[in-house]
C-alpha cells in the first residue's frame, strides 16, 4: 500500500471513531428524549384524570351552595301560606264565619 493510501485509511478510521463517539452521544440523547416523551404522556394522563375529578368536585360543590338556597325558598313559601292563611282567617272571623 502507498502512502496516500494509508493516509487516507488513517483519516477514515479517525473518522469512523469520531462518528462512533457522535453517535453513542446521540443514542445518550435519544433514550433521554424517549424517558422524557413517556414521564409526558404519563403526567397528561394523570392531569386527564385531575380535571375529570375537578369537575366532579365542582359539581358537588355547587350542589351544596344550592341547598340552602332552597331550604330559604321553601321556608320563604310557608311563610307566605302562613300568612295569607291567618289573613283569610281574620277576615272569615270578622265575617262570623
Amino acid at each position: 500500500m502507498d502512502l496516500e493510501h494509508e493516509r487516507r485509511l488513517t483519516q477514515v478510521e479517525q473518522r469512523s471513531k469520531s462518528n462512533t463517539h457522535r453517535l453513542e452521544k446521540l443514542e445518550a440523547t435519544t433514550e433521554a428524549i424517549s424517558r422524557l416523551a413517556t414521564s409526558m404522556e404519563v403526567m397528561a394522563s394523570k392531569q386527564e384524570q385531575v380535571a375529570e375529578t375537578v369537575e366532579k368536585l365542582d359539581g358537588k360543590v355547587t350542589a351544596l351552595e344550592e341547598k340552602p338556597i332552597k331550604r330559604a325558598d321553601g321556608l320563604v313559601d310557608k311563610i307566605i301560606w302562613a300568612v295569607c292563611a291567618a289573613v283569610i282567617a281574620f277576615v272569615l272571623a270578622q265575617i262570623g264565619l
